[in-house]
């Protein structure tokens, strides 16, 4: 039976694609690189550890100038792209739900935890969730990680926990720590008519209900 919910941010919570365009080609234009306008390119930024980011989408590889793309990105995003995100609809009511269920719930980023718990403070959504973890500041925290620390939070067994993602990096990551797994269709990594070999999909934050009903 699922106990809890946890969910990524970018592109599964919230839109957040403005602000993270806007910052990965600021980062780089700082650092007299060229920027990429390429949307397809530019929708890879979201999902990996963020000094993978620019190896796979901007293609560096020297590592000093990926710990200044880094630190650039991290002032800009949040001076200003940290503003820049919307929640999805249906994910505030779904969470209520869940909640009004006895579901804990919460959340398991790559984003640095400190620069997500600004953004949900802003939206005001902060005490939707009962735990909430995103990477440290040298990003050495995997997702897997994140999800590890949650359940132990909540002092759940993981095959009690659902995890929600939107990128195969949500998807290894909850195969890792041994939690069930939705892929969101409406985020930045899978889209309608994914396949998953773990788990399953779901088009709708809504659908979440479902599953944990049939658990």
């Amino acid at each position: 039976m699922i106990r809890a919910v946890l969910f990524d941010l970018d592109g599964t919570l919230m839109d957040t694609s403005e602000g993270i365009f806007h910052t990965a080609n600021y980062a780089v234009a700082k650092l007299g690189r060229e920027p990429v306008y390429d949307e397809s390119q530019l929708r890879k930024f979201v999902g990996p550890p963020l000094k993978d980011c620019f190896r796979i989408v901007y293609g560096y590889e020297d590592e000093a100038l990926l710990e200044d793309c880094v630190r650039v990105y991290r002032q800009e995003y949040e001076k200003v792209g940290m503003h820049l995100c919307r929640l999805y609809d249906g994910i505030v009511s779904t969470i209520g739900r869940l909640r009004s269920m006895d579901i804990r719930t919460g959340v398991c980023t790559l984003k640095y935890e400190k620069l997500s718990r600004m953004i949900f403070d802003e939206k005001g959504i902060t005490g939707l969730f009962d735990t909430i973890h995103g990477t440290n500041h040298e990003g050495t925290i995997s997702k897997a990680d994140c999800i590890r620390m949650a359940c132990s939070d909540l002092s759940l067994d993981p095959e009690c926990v659902l995890m929600v993602g939107d990128t195969v990096n949500d998807l290894d990551g909850a195969r890792q720590a041994g939690v069930r797994f939705a892929a969101a269709l409406w985020g930045f990594g899978f889209s309608a008519g994914t396949v998953v070999d773990y788990g399953q999909t779901v088009s709708r934050p809504e659908e979440i209900i479902g599953i944990v009903k049939e658990s």
